[in-house]
């Protein structure tokens, strides 16, 4: 009978602490706006997310507004739990972002205009490469031309704002 219980127990607290887990949740397209621009999250191959250790989720309209979130240290390193993109062939499905394959495309148009798109899969990126032409990255390239590109951004500057 104490095995039993034992297992019960143990159950409920594994279940309790899947439960607590930071995760992302889905982003209800054209209802939600973005964490960094406050723009409507509307084109579903782009959408992103940011969960903190918290729990807390940051939605974003694109990739490129996820990168400069982080960059400028909206929330702490120390509170990033995961980061989070949608893939592009199969949307909307979110891929961590730090395995996801990045796509830097002229053809690509993203909400915010850095031409990005994120894909799960080698074969995806290889099959979207084809069609659309254009450079693969990885996130710390991304972050590095979001960096290089987006510096003082006055849309992504709040201080900017009348």
């Amino acid at each position: 009978m104490r095995r039993i219980r034992f297992h019960i127990v143990l159950g409920l607290c594994m279940l309790a602490l899947s439960a607590c887990t930071p995760k992302p949740e889905p982003i209800r397209y054209g209802e939600e706006r973005g964490a960094y621009c406050m723009m409507n999250i509307a084109d579903e191959r782009f959408g992103a997310e940011l969960v903190t250790t918290k729990g807390k989720v940051y939605k974003f309209d694109s990739i490129e507004c996820l990168a400069g979130f982080l960059l400028e240290e909206r929330v702490a390193a120390g509170e990033v739990h995961s980061l989070w993109v949608t893939d592009f062939a199969h949307p909307p499905t979110l891929i961590r972002a730090e395995e996801a394959h990045f796509l830097h495309s002229p053809n690509v148009h993203s909400p915010m205009g850095m031409n990005l798109a994120a894909l799960a899969t080698r074969e995806d990126l290889a099959a979207v490469r084809a069609e659309v032409g254009g450079e693969v990255l990885t996130w710390d390239e991304v972050l590095a031309l979001v960096r290089q590109e987006r510096p003082g951004h006055p849309a992504h500057d709040p201080t900017a704002m009348p």
